[in-house]
């Protein structure tokens, strides 16, 4: 799914001249960058203040785009894709319907400019660095656990984030397409990981990278379905630290001596 882009109108720069007097060596020598201060040239006055109200102008933007995106999340999250409105959108984020039709062209374009917004942030792909510097083993390891606060930093993001693979299940084919890629990614990475630990010898030969690598998903999707369904009955870090224990005992090549 491609990012959507948006296109703001670019800043008027005026452009002033300045020409520096020479004088005799010594005493009484001018300093142009002094004088530029001083004595600013013609139409210096105006660039700054057309330089001060583009950056406002893009701040407001900014701002509002931001507004618009949170409120379709939370609507979206709330009721589904098909229920929200771009007029819902509006009134909730505390602007009109036209801006959002301005900003985003269309409902479709919405949808696509908030998937890309939580498929980013929430992406396995953002903590890949922690898995640097690791044996692949521990690098497993350590992405799970990066996993696991992400799950206790965000739970409104991941209810999105489930909201929205829901969705995928139905007709819009844009949205399945993105999810279909976005779990391929991470079983691919994860697979990535397996086999080298398989070569620095911190995993057993003889496992099955891809399986092991769906398999890992495959629990972490089971584990925050379940939250998600019954927050106040399921805690989900427990869950996650058995799957941390239990890839680990699984995988390792030398178990852990006892202490």
């Amino acid at each position: 799914m491609s990012r959507l882009r948006y296109a703001v109108a670019p800043v008027p720069i005026l452009a002033g001249g300045m020409c520096a007097e020479h004088a005799e060596p010594g005493v009484g020598r001018r300093d142009p960058d002094r004088d530029a201060t001083m004595n600013p040239p013609e139409g210096a006055a105006d660039m700054t203040t057309a330089m001060a109200n583009g950056n406002r102008q893009q701040e407001r933007t900014d701002l509002s785009t931001r507004r618009l995106l949170e409120a379709a999340s939370e609507l979206i999250a709330e009721g589904g894709y098909e229920r929200m409105t771009l007029a819902e959108v509006g009134k909730r984020a505390g602007y009109s319907r036209g801006l959002v039709t301005i900003r985003f062209g269309s409902k479709a374009n919405l949808l696509s400019a908030v998937v890309d917004r939580i498929t980013t942030g929430w992406s396995h792909r953002n903590l890949l660095p922690r898995t640097e510097g690791k044996d692949g083993l521990e690098g497993l390891l350590a992405l799970i656990a990066a996993i696991r606060v992400q799950f206790e930093r965000d739970p409104h993001g991941l209810k999105l984030l489930y909201a929205l693979m829901f969705e995928a299940l139905g007709s819009n084919e844009q949205l399945r397409q993105h999810f279909i890629e976005f779990h391929r990614n991470q079983r691919s990475d994860i697979a990535r990981i397996l086999r080298r630990g398989i070569k620095d010898g911190s995993i057993r030969r003889g496992t099955v990278v891809n399986d092991e690598a769906t398999s890992v998903v495959t629990a972490l999707r089971g584990i925050a379905y379940q939250w998600l369904l019954d927050p106040g009955g399921f805690d989900p870090a427990p869950a996650l630290q058995h799957l941390e224990e239990t890839t680990e005992a699984r995988l390792r090549s030398v178990p852990r001596s006892r202490r």
